[in-house]
């Protein structure tokens, strides 16, 4: 195969690789809608897994703002008058921000849990995509040849995961604990965050060339403007409601694409 230091010509950067998440969508729900056979199991995941979040953020947002409460002295839940009403409004902010909060946490972790999940099958439609864009049919849909992978299709994206939440899980819990920097936290989580989701859906491909870790950190490196805007776009789509449902297949979908047009074509290193 040929080595990750290969790209296209034409050079892409951050923002018209934010557009192949929706070109991923288009592909796959408009273009080729045979896919669906790979596609339509880890809808029924996400789906599921959506559905638990916001039933989870709509329960438990009371009891985590006041818990949050309770930590303030218990005098403020006996004043009246104007300061009454500032503290009750207070309180009404952090049961809405417990909630919001619940509500991210819950979709960071559908995006890992649901790609672990669905990581046969989301190889496969990789690969099914690749096919097509490089010219050849996509490869007869075979149920025990898909299931043959699942072993090692699932401990890469376990690993991919288990790194990810290593460096995000401890910013999350500092941003809580540490005043004064949540927001910068918070910016530096969201640029890893799509940083790694542009990795996580371009990795398929790579990852059926064999490439080391080393080269596809180089090639990330190179292309990383690229990458970044991509995950960006990802990122988009998992806060849209209803569309959020749609975007796991479609980030295969895109992030297959994003990486045929940024390596050359597959051939013997």
């Amino acid at each position: 195969m040929q080595g990750a230091g290969a790209v296209a010509k034409s050079p892409i950067g951050f923002a018209r690789g934010l557009s192949y998440a929706l070109r991923g969508a288009r592909f796959v729900y408009f273009q080729h809608p045979k896919l669906a056979r790979y596609w339509l199991f880890p809808i029924v995941i996400t789906a599921f897994a959506l559905v638990s979040v916001f039933y989870g953020a709509g329960t438990l947002y009371d009891d985590l703002g006041g818990a949050l409460w309770s930590l303030f002295p218990e005098s403020w839940n006996e004043a009246t008058g104007f300061v009454g009403g500032l503290l009750t409004a207070l309180r009404w902010l952090i049961q809405l921000v417990s909630g919001v909060l619940i509500t991210l946490f819950g979709l960071v972790l559908v995006f890992l849990l649901s790609s672990v999940v669905a990581a046969p099958f989301n190889d496969a439609l990789s690969e099914a995509v690749e096919h097509i864009l490089t010219g050849g049919a996509p490869p007869p849909f075979s149920f025990k040849r898909m299931m043959s992978d699942i072993v090692s299709a699932i401990r890469l994206e376990l690993l991919k995961v288990l790194l990810y939440t290593a460096i995000i899980g401890p910013m999350f819990l500092a941003s809580f604990f540490i005043p004064g920097i949540g927001q910068v936290i918070s910016l530096v989580g969201f640029a890893l965050t799509a940083i790694y989701l542009g990795v996580d859906y371009i990795d398929w491909p790579a990852a059926r060339r064999d490439w080391a870790v080393r080269d596809r950190v180089a090639f990330t490196r190179r292309q990383l403007a690229a990458v970044a805007g991509f995950g960006t776009g990802v990122w988009v789509l998992l806060f849209i409601p209803l569309v959020n449902l749609f975007f796991m297949p479609a980030a295969v979908a895109g992030g297959t694409m994003l990486f045929v047009d940024l390596a050359s074509s597959p051939s013997s290193r």
